[in-house]
C-alpha cells in the first residue's frame, strides 16, 4: 500500500520547469546605455563642479587655501569683488588645459612643488576685453584714463602705458606702486587711508598698500 502511495505522489508531482536562462546579449544595449549615462552624468557634475574655488580649496589645500579665501570670505580683496564677472569659478579667469590640471593635481599629492607660487600676471587686453573693464567703463583703454579729470591721475600715461596687475593684485592687497617715487600728490578726498614712506605721511585707497611694504611682508 505504502509503494502504491508513493508511486502515485511521485506521478502527480508535476515536473521542475527547466531554468530560463538569462538573456545577456538581448540586455547588452539597455546596459551600455546605461552605464554610458551614469559616467557622462558623472563626468559632467565633476567637470562643473574641478571649476569652482571648493574644487581648488578640497583637492589642493595646503597650497591653495590662501587664495580660496580671499576668493570666497575676504570682502575687502579684488578678486572678491570679480565673483559674479567670473561666474564665481576660478577657471573664469585661471583658464587651464585638462593636461595641465592633471600635472598640478600631481605635484600636489607628491608635494613636489615650490612656494611662494610664481604669480600670474595678466595682460591689459585681458583685463580691458569686452565684457570686462572696457564695457563698464573703469579704463576704456590703455591709453585712456577714467580719472584723468583727478588732480593726481593714477593712470597718466606720462611714465607709458602700465600694466593693470602693477597696482591691482587680486589675491594681494592692491599696491600704489606711484609711491616708489611720488610723495607728493593731491589725493582725491576718498582717499582716506594713510601709509609713512621715508618719514612722510600719504594717502592711499582703502585697503591699498605702497611698495615698500608690500616688498616687506613677502
Amino acid at each position: 500500500m505504502a509503494d502504491e502511495i508513493k508511486e502515485t505522489t511521485e506521478a502527480a508531482a508535476p515536473e521542475k520547469a527547466p531554468k530560463k536562462k538569462i538573456n545577456w546579449k538581448g540586455k547588452r544595449l539597455p546596459i551600455v546605455i546605461a552605464a554610458v549615462v551614469v559616467v557622462t552624468v558623472i563626468g559632467v557634475a565633476g567637470w562643473a563642479w574641478h571649476a569652482t574655488p571648493e574644487c581648488c580649496d578640497t583637492i589642493c589645500h595646503s597650497t591653495m587655501g590662501k587664495y580660496y579665501n580671499t576668493f570666497v570670505n575676504d570682502t575687502s580683496s579684488l578678486v572678491y569683488q570679480h565673483r559674479s564677472a567670473a561666474n564665481n569659478q576660478c577657471l573664469g579667469c585661471h583658464e587651464a588645459t585638462l593636461p595641465q590640471m592633471m600635472h598640478e593635481v600631481q605635484v600636489q599629492l607628491s608635494g613636489s612643488y615650490e612656494q611662494p607660487f610664481e604669480k600670474v600676471t595678466f595682460s591689459n587686453d585681458f583685463c580691458l576685453q569686452s565684457g570686462c573693464h572696457s564695457g563698464a567703463g573703469v579704463m576704456p583703454g590703455a591709453t585712456e584714463s577714467s580719472t584723468a579729470d583727478w588732480s593726481f591721475d593714477p593712470h597718466s600715461t606720462a611714465h607709458g602705458v602700465q600694466q593693470c596687475n602693477s597696482c591691482h593684485l587680486m589675491h594681494d592687497q592692491s599696491v600704489f606702486t606711484c609711491a616708489s617715487c611720488h610723495t607728493s600728490y593731491e589725493a582725491p578726498e576718498s582717499w582716506t587711508q594713510e601709509a609713512d614712506v621715508n618719514g612722510k605721511t600719504i594717502k592711499l585707497p582703502e585697503g591699498w598698500t605702497v611698495p615698500q611694504s608690500f616688498e616687506a611682508a613677502q
